[in-house]
């Protein structure tokens, strides 16, 4: 069984960010310790010292605050997509918002709400599962979450393990006549982890995410059992729309790390 291993970061091949930009993760264990070092006897007793303290303290909280918004609503997200709420899913993104999935991007509410509304449903996509076989991802690759130190945007990594489905083609009538019956579609489980951006509306002060990357690790058939389960190879999107109804706007060859059961 292959593991991934210890890292932090965004993209394919995650590093550990840079601690010294102007963005920050700060987790609950931190923002408590800088609580108490605020009234530790023997802290520094200067003007200076007392005025930026607080602020400083202020700002941590605030960056612990978001995060805690942030995941809240990835949750919504993936409660959403679960339930096969595709129209409550396009709700949470931007107007400008954007995804990637499988080789296409989907650009705007009006993309997005094709790939959720049309393609998603279509293929019973976004049932939430078990980890794939010969993919584990260890505690620390569970969540990552970079806020900015304005607490206006944030990028995050979230690991994803669903069910996948795309209609049969070509469009025949014995394939019609299949979907009337829950079949007519092509199913696997696939695992890797979303890549996301987040912005904060100015005037509702909600979250909503601005693009979601899918990055995949692991296609997997599922028809014979968990346990007999046999990876896969995932045609991507080969046409844009209109030519394709649920197509993306834009092809884009994705960025890939498969792992070999």
């Amino acid at each position: 069984m292959d593991v991934l291993r210890k890292s932090s970061g965004f993209g394919p091949n995650p590093r550990r960010p840079n601690t010294g930009r102007r963005s920050f993760i700060w987790r609950l264990g931190a923002a408590i310790s800088a609580a108490a070092a605020s009234v530790t006897p023997g802290f520094s007793n200067s003007k200076t010292g007392r005025d930026s303290e607080p602020i400083r303290l202020a700002e941590q909280l605030a960056i612990l605050q978001a995060e805690r918004e942030i995941r809240k609503l990835h949750r919504t997200y993936e409660t959403r997509l679960d339930s096969g709420m595709y129209e409550e899913v396009v709700d949470l993104f931007t107007e400008d918002g954007e995804v990637l999935f499988h080789g296409g991007l989907f650009a705007g509410i009006t993309g997005i709400a094709r790939l959720y509304r049309e393609g998603f449903s279509s293929g019973f996509t976004g049932r939430k599962l078990g980890p794939a076989p010969g993919v584990r991802f260890e505690d620390e690759q569970q969540e990552i979450i970079e806020v900015a130190g304005n607490c206006l945007s944030a990028r995050t990594r979230f690991p994803y393990s669903i069910q996948v489905g795309i209609p049969m083609a070509p469009d025949s009538q014995l394939v019609q006549m299949a979907r009337l019956h829950g079949e007519g579609v092509v199913k696997w489980c696939e695992a890797g982890f979303y890549e996301v951006r987040y912005r904060k509306e100015v005037k509702s002060g909600e979250w909503k995410i601005v693009r979601l990357e899918h990055h995949v690790l692991s296609s997997t058939d599922y028809r014979l059992g968990r346990s007999h389960a046999k990876p896969v190879s995932v045609p991507l999107f080969a046409k844009t729309y209109p030519e394709d109804p649920i197509g993306p706007d834009t092809l884009i060859n994705p960025a890939r790390t498969p792992q070999e059961g």
